[in-house]
């Protein structure tokens, strides 16, 4: 990281490397406009190299970057928020699945889990990404958004009751595993 400050450009190069698939994955379960999680992506790495200088090695390198990614992301998707949006897309319930640690999801859940994380209004959705698939803690991501704590546990319990509720009207529909590409 010192090599990384002192813009060694072999040390820049290995570390952008290193967690550029990292980050696209951070982005893409932030934004949900294809284009917009890439700028955002490329835009957090620039921020990681420059903020290269900043970091301590309290925690590990790849979350002391997820923190810059994720208030990256954060800042340009709501910089976007004016512009029409296009769905694409969060992620495939299996990459979540192995994201969360919880592969029983692809057989419980009745449709792709991007299918239900693009009906969640953007802040639940926000704030459901940033704990089960990022894990981070309710403070932090308090103070990722520049929202209040109580505000991220309203948000949060509303997404997952959301969440449920659209699986469970999935279930009584009659919508099954099987028809997962269907929606």
């Amino acid at each position: 990281m010192q090599l990384v400050a002192a813009n060694d450009r072999r040390a820049q190069r290995v570390l952008a490397h290193r967690l550029a698939g990292r980050v696209l994955r951070i982005t893409q379960r932030l934004i949900q406009n294809n284009a917009d999680s890439e700028d955002a992506s490329q835009m957090a790495l620039i921020e990681i190299l420059q903020s290269a200088a900043t970091f301590n090695g309290e925690s590990s390198l790849e979350r002391w970057a997820d923190r810059i990614t994720t208030r990256t992301a954060i800042r340009h998707a709501r910089r976007q928020r004016k512009r029409p949006k296009s769905l694409v897309p969060l992620a495939e319930a299996e990459e979540v699945a192995n994201a969360t640690g919880h592969r029983e999801l692809c057989e419980e859940v009745p449709r792709n889990v991007d299918k239900y994380l693009a009906q969640l209004p953007h802040a639940r959705r926000e704030v459901l990404v940033l704990k089960h698939v990022l894990g981070h803690t309710i403070e932090e991501i308090a103070q990722l958004t520049d929202t209040p704590l109580g505000t991220v546990k309203d948000r949060l319990i509303a997404a997952r009751r959301h969440v449920r509720k659209m699986i469970q009207r999935d279930v009584a529909v009659g919508i099954n595993s099987g028809s997962k590409t269907d929606d």
